[in-house]
């Protein structure tokens, strides 16, 4: 039985559906939820040159603003009757999730898959693939059901 369960949500669509699961068995199990989202204010391209001080500030608050949407719109998926928590850090995701796990001692850990693949992950990063094999608690990966894999539906 778990009773406290964490979940990684950013906007796409493998972390609703994340966030989905997560929420039932959260339910089911009358465990505590904690949502995480983690944002970076590093700039991506790096620094070529020398930013003004308000430009750097504006992305900043940019991203911020995004991640505080996320965690709010999180908030309004999570029916009252499960006890939550929604946590806003500046940090990369993977590292985040198995910081926050540790620290709040949780023993379940629910995030999305994009499903790249092992190639496509080792090019591009996969939270989920790092989550997996850092964590010291059980993980659980969501897939996004694709309509060509979908024969419910016939």
């Amino acid at each position: 039985m778990f009773t406290k369960i964490l979940v990684g949500v950013d906007r796409s669509e493998h972390a609703r559906v994340a966030l989905n699961q997560a929420i039932d068995i959260a339910r089911t199990q009358k465990a505590s939820l904690t949502v995480l989202v983690a944002y970076s204010t590093l700039m991506p391209w790096g620094p070529v040159a020398p930013l003004p001080q308000s430009a750097v500030d504006e992305f900043i608050a940019g991203v911020q603003g995004e991640a505080q949407a996320i965690a709010d719109e999180a908030k309004q998926a999570i029916p009252a009757e499960v006890k939550s928590e929604v946590l806003v850090i500046d940090a990369s995701p993977a590292g985040a999730i198995l910081d926050q796990a540790a620290a709040g001692g949780h023993d379940l850990i629910v995030v999305g898959s994009r499903g790249r693949g092992d190639a496509g992950s080792i090019l591009l990063g996969s939270v989920s693939h790092a989550v997996l094999q850092h964590s010291r608690v059980p993980v659980l990966i969501v897939h996004v059901p694709s309509v060509e894999t979908d024969t419910s539906a016939a």
